[in-house]
This record gives structure tokens, sequence and C-alpha cells, in this order.
């Protein structure tokens, strides 16, 4: 209710209109009438008088002396301390101790048994790297060796191990260079390639029906390929392994290196182990060339330098523990090769040796282009030949054929022409029935 003393202002009248929202705001109104022309009802308006208040004189504080200033009780911090209980809050889900863990001297000093490595992180579940681990492991375990030692042994261990299919790979390639000096497989060849320009899917079948007989005599099956491909898991699953040990890293491999390589979780600062590893592959590949059949080895010759440069640049990154890996492992394969190129060991073991064909003369060809030119010209012969020696040798392995890009151009060109050939044929005939047959 409205007073004498009361202050009326325009929050006291906006506030109700505010809050008591449409009923409200229907009350009020700008003008005189409502939207449908009758004049608003009009409330007289209440006047409030107000009085002005006398001002009450401020109070005077008399200053405190600091000597009769109060002191607080004793039993207040009293209070407080007691009421400071511990939190009866529950720990989060996240547990600190897990991280406190990992800065723990004892993982340094962690005894390194079987198990080791998948302890520290190193769990590659199932396959070819974890048999490597496991090898490695206990190589490192049973015989008291370092790092540098053990890897070392896993390496020579696994060309060991890998001697059989390494013989049977060898075999499989004599059987095939032997096969490939019969005329039937010349003529199987022959047969499939004018097949496949042709279109001729019969003389396609013919030629590969006179390959799987062929092929069935000599011994030389699809399957018996994979044999060269076997040992590439397991050498692979073997530097997974080491790089793995080295980017967590392993701390006992800080210093199981030798000479100048003593670290093996870092790169070798003066590339040697890069250079012999290239050097031994290289070699390796020397030694393998020796029976094979001169369009390969004009292939072999471009992939050396090619390989040799991609494989020096790549491992001069790694860490010395893989490449004394690859040393290790190229070292093996490069006597390896070396004994197995023998004529009295391959006697010895029964492998048949091949005759070494002697490549056959061919002309330079002329070119006019200089330069850039003619050097983009000549990478790109060597290309050519490189993919229909590529393309040739899986013919013979798999009894399929599927054509150069030359002679793939060649056959999208005559089939071009067989449709236009056929579409003229059939405009022809079309005018003739206009004609002829009303």
């Amino acid at each position: 209710p409205l007073t004498a003393g009361t202050r009326v202002g325009v929050r006291n009248i906006s506030a109700p209109i505010v809050l008591g929202g449409i009923a409200s705001s229907r009350q009020l109104s700008l003008w005189g009438y409502n939207i449908y022309g009758k004049k608003k009802t009009e409330e007289p308006a209440v006047e409030a008088v107000t009085t002005p208040e006398a001002p009450t004189p401020p109070e005077t504080i008399d200053p405190t002396p600091i000597n009769e200033a109060p002191t607080p009780a004793a039993d207040k911090f009293a209070d407080v301390t007691q009421s400071a209980e511990p939190s009866s809050v529950l720990p989060s889900e996240f547990d600190l101790e897990s991280i406190a863990d990992l800065a723990n001297p004892s993982i340094l000093t962690m005894p390194e048994n079987i198990g080791f490595l998948k302890e520290i992180g190193l769990d590659y579940g199932w396959g070819p790297t974890s048999v490597m681990q496991w090898v490695l492991e206990h190589v490192h375990v049973y015989t008291g060796l370092g790092w540098g030692g053990s890897i070392v042994a896993t390496a020579l261990l696994l060309r060991v191990i890998m001697i059989y299919p390494q013989l049977r790979s060898v075999k499989f390639s004599a059987a095939t260079a032997k096969m490939k000096a019969d005329p039937r497989a010349k003529e199987s060849l022959e047969l499939m390639k004018k097949g496949y320009q042709t279109g001729d899917r019969e003389m396609v079948q013919k030629g590969q029906f006179i390959g799987n007989m062929v092929r069935k005599e000599y011994g030389t099956e699809v399957k018996n390929m994979f044999w060269a491909f076997v040992q590439i898991p397991f050498s692979f699953g073997l530097f997974r392994v080491i790089n793995g040990m080295i980017h967590i890293p392993v701390p006992s491999m800080e210093n199981a290196g030798w000479a100048w390589f003593t670290d093996l979780t870092a790169a070798d600062p003066f590339y040697a182990l890069p250079v012999a590893g290239t050097v031994l592959l290289v070699g390796t590949l020397k030694l393998n060339s020796k029976y094979t059949p001169p369009e390969q080895k004009a292939m072999m010759k471009n992939m050396v330098y090619v390989m040799s440069a991609v494989t020096l640049f790549a491992t001069s990154f790694l860490g010395a523990g893989v490449n004394l890996m690859m040393v290790s492992t190229g070292a093996a394969t490069f006597i390896t090769a070396a004994i197995l190129n023998n004529e009295s060991v391959r006697r010895a073991l029964d492998l048949p040796i091949p005759k070494i064909e002697e490549p056959v003369y061919k002309p330079p060809r002329v070119t006019q282009a200089k330069g850039i030119e003619g050097l983009r010209e000549r990478l790109t012969d060597n290309l050519d030949n490189m993919k229909k020696s590529v393309s040739d040798q899986v013919g013979n392995m798999t009894n399929q054929y599927s054509g150069t890009a030359e002679e793939r151009a060649e056959k999208a060109r005559k089939e071009q022409i067989q449709k236009l050939e056929n579409m003229r044929r059939k405009l022809e005939r079309d005018e003739f029935e206009k004609k002829y047959k009303r």
C-alpha cells in the first residue's frame, strides 16, 4: 500500500508490468483508445506525498589503543583445526601411481629374462615378428651375449634356417632357365602373345595348355615360386623388433655395441655400417646374376644402381642396431650365394648348372636428341626394356601374359578399328534395308 513517505518511481511501476506478463501489458497503452476504437477507461492516479527525512548525525567512534585490542581466542583456532578433517571424497579412477612407476629406477635395473621385451612394451601379437622376438630374446638370455652379439647371432641363425628354402628357390630358378630353352615353352609364349594381340581366346588357351604341360614336366609350377619369398616376412620381423627396441629404448642397448658404434640406439656417426650393408647387397645381386639370361641381366644392372642409392640413403638414418643386423644378414647371404654358385657345390647338391648365355650384340639406336632430351630418351628405352623383361619373366612363371605397354596400346587400337568397321557395316546394312526392303 502507498503511504506517506513512500517513493514512487519508474521502477516501481514497470516492475509489475514486466512480471505480470501479457495480462499487465494489456492495461498499458500509449493512446487513449484500444484497437477496437473504444475509449479506454481512465483510472485515477494516486499522488504520492513525500516528506523529507531529517539526516541523522554520524556516530563518532573512539579509537582503541593497540595494547587494549582484543586478541582472538585460542578456542577458535582449535575449532578450525578440528574441522579440517581428511576429505571423504574417493580418488578418481586415474591412478597416478602408474605414472610414478615410470620414473622408478627399478625399470632401469629390471632383470632381462624371458618376456622382458614384452614387459617394456614390445608386443606384436602373433606372426613372424613375434617369432623373431622370441628367438632374439632366448638367444640373449641363454647365451649370455649382449644385445649386439645377440643381434648378430640371431641374424646368422635366421640365414642358417633359411638355407633349405634358398636351395628350393635355386632349383626352381635353374629349372625355369632350362624350361625356357625348350622350344615348346617358346611356342607357348608366342601363342599367348599372338592371341592377346588379336583377341583370340582359343589361341590363348592353347598356349596356356602347352605351357602347363611343359611346366609340369620340368617341375616349375607356380607354387614352387614362393620358396624365394619365405625369408622375407621373418627378415622384416627381425627388423621391426630391433627397430622397436631402439625407439623404446632398451637401456642396456646404449652400451652394447663395439668400436665406434657403442650405442646401438644411435645412428652410425661414420656411416660405415650403411655403406657395408649396401656393398654386400650389390655383391649378392652380382653373384646371383651369373646364370641369369642376358635380358634379365640388363634389367638387374639398372636396378642395382637404383637399389644401392635408395638403400644407402634409407639406412643412414637408422640406428646402429638395425644396421648391424643388416650387415650380418647381408654377409651371410653373400657367403651363401658364393657357395651355391660354385659348380662343385652345385654338383654335390644335385643342382643343375645352367649354361651361361652370352649377350647378343645390338647396335645402339641413333638418336637425334641431345642434352636432357637425349638422356630422357635413353632412360625411357631402358625402362621399356625392363618392363618387357619383367613381363616375359612373369609370363614364364605364371603361364599368363598381360602384354607390354606397346602391345596393350596396339591391341586397343585394333579393337577401336574393329569397332568402327562393325559400325560401318551396320550402317551399310541399314541403308540397304531402307532402300530395297520396303
